[in-house]
């Protein structure tokens, strides 16, 4: 509809208005203007003298036609409004996708195995003097320690000092809960006396170790562990770069093992999993150790050919200044690589393995590694010094810097090949002259315990 449209139907409903007003006034006004209609006139009747004629009642006046008021005349209804536009039908909602019915997953746990049965008369308790007790040796138990083989004695009725005979290798099997050594042995027991069940014996057995084990093995492995620690944070940016970052992630874990296991040797040595883990460890060591030889080796080839050089000047004192910096850096990360290999190695001793696992011992190879670099390196640095001996500066240059490098390259140059790895070369000799703590090999041991209100305390018998 048009602007134009809706001013029209506007002025033709004011202009109905108006005439349908001025109709209803005159209307009206003619009603009120119209004259009353004529009354019918009363009759009056004369009475005669001679009789009185009963009263007559007057006639009843007609009543008054009714008046006839014609209707008004309804006013002329407006035009309706066009219609709206018709609105489109809403589009119908999207069917819901089907739901896929998934039927339930039953998962089926199997029952837990029953426990293994406990195996009786497993270690034999037998009386020891007070003679024995004071000629024995002590050995070091924690206040858990000492409480746990307590709880262990505690339901024998034992005399003040008990003794208990280990075979060679048996103490590390009994700790460990070699459940077929603990049948052989409970077969071969005889009847009576006071025996420790298969709990109590591993318990036992596990605590005198972990008090050996503690003072030959875990206390100068724990400071070992910090040393190198030490050396790896003493490191430059770009020598730590050189290492890849593996060198130091194995010296942290190596560093919680030997943590776990002077703290809680007892539970250690027996789970196999942890074993596995000390295994590994030593593996990846071993990667990286000889990843750091061969890059020490690559180091030392750049120097061989500047000591072949016909004319030793400048320049050549420079660059040999350069490589003998980097190749001192990659000896360190030789160093740290071969003491965490050897520390690897020790901590396996400690947990009752052999020193070596492979056919081939690594120890003896990274000796036999580092005493070859040594002497490399001692024929090297010789026909180095030979060279800067003889070498001349350019005439035309300021010997100022020159004369600096010739120093400091003759500091490195003198310094002896075997002084890096001294420390290094002991570790290893020292881990692989380490025995375990109990092999067949071993002599057997009788240990002696006296029990008491405030704990256990253990010592090895000198007999």
């Amino acid at each position: 509809m048009t602007t134009t449209t809706a001013w029209i139907i506007a002025a033709a409903l004011v202009l109905a208005g108006l005439g349908l007003g001025w109709w209803v006034v005159k209307s009206r006004t003619r009603r009120d203007d119209a004259p009353p209609l004529p009354e019918a006139p009363v009759e009056r009747v004369a009475a005669p003298v001679e009789v009185v004629p009963a009263p007559v009642a007057p006639p009843t006046p007609a009543p008054a036609p009714m008046r006839t008021v014609a209707p008004p005349v309804a006013a002329p209804r407006p035009a309706p409004p066009p219609p709206a536009p018709a609105k489109a039908a809403p589009q119908p909602a999207a069917p819901p996708p089907p739901v896929a019915l998934t039927p339930p997953t039953v998962i089926m746990v199997p029952p837990r195995p029953p426990a293994a049965p406990v195996i009786e008369r497993v270690l034999a308790l037998q009386p020891a003097s007070e003679g024995e007790w004071a000629a024995g040796i002590a050995l070091p138990l924690s206040p858990v320690q000492a409480a746990s083989v307590a709880t262990a004695l505690a339901g024998e009725d034992t005399p003040p000092v008990v003794a208990i005979d280990f075979a060679p290798g048996a103490t590390m099997s009994v700790a460990r809960a070699d459940l077929a050594f603990m049948r052989s042995l409970a077969a071969a027991a005889r009847p009576g006396g006071r025996w420790l069940d298969g709990s109590a014996a591993a318990v036992v057995a596990a605590v005198s170790l972990a008090g050996l084990a503690s003072e030959r093995f875990l206390e100068s492995l724990g400071d070992e562990m910090r040393e190198l620690k030490s050396l790896l944070a003493a490191l430059p940016p770009k020598t730590n770069g050189l290492a890849d970052g593996r060198l130091k992630a194995l010296v942290q874990d190596l560093s919680r093992f030997a943590r776990e296991a002077r703290e809680n040797y007892a539970s250690a040595i027996g789970k196999p999993a942890f074993r596995e883990r000390i295994e590994e460890v030593a593996e990846r060591t071993l990667i990286v150790w000889r990843d750091a030889v061969e890059r020490a080796d690559a180091g030392r080839q750049p120097l061989e050919a500047l000591a072949k050089v016909s004319r030793f000047g400048e320049v050549q004192v420079e660059k040999s200044l350069a490589l003998m910096r980097e190749l001192m850096e990659q000896k360190r990360i030789q160093e740290i690589a071969a003491r965490t290999l050897a520390a690897a190695h020790m901590l396996r001793v400690a947990v009752g393995d052999a020193a070596a696992a492979a056919p081939v011992d690594p120890l003896a190879s990274a000796a036999a590694a580092l005493q070859g670099s040594i002497e490399q390196d001692r024929d090297l640095f010789a026909r180095l010094v030979d060279c800067e001996k003889a070498a001349r500066g350019d005439p035309y240059v300021g010997k100022g810097e020159f004369e600096a490098n010739r120093a400091a390259l003759r500091k490195l140059l003198e310094r002896p090949p075997a002084e890096p790895f001294a420390v290094t070369l002991e570790r290893i000799a020292a881990t692989r002259g380490a025995e375990p703590l109990d092999t067949a090999r071993t002599s057997a041991r009788r240990l002696l315990i006296r029990a008491g209100g405030d704990g256990a305390a253990m010592r090895l018998s000198a007999g």
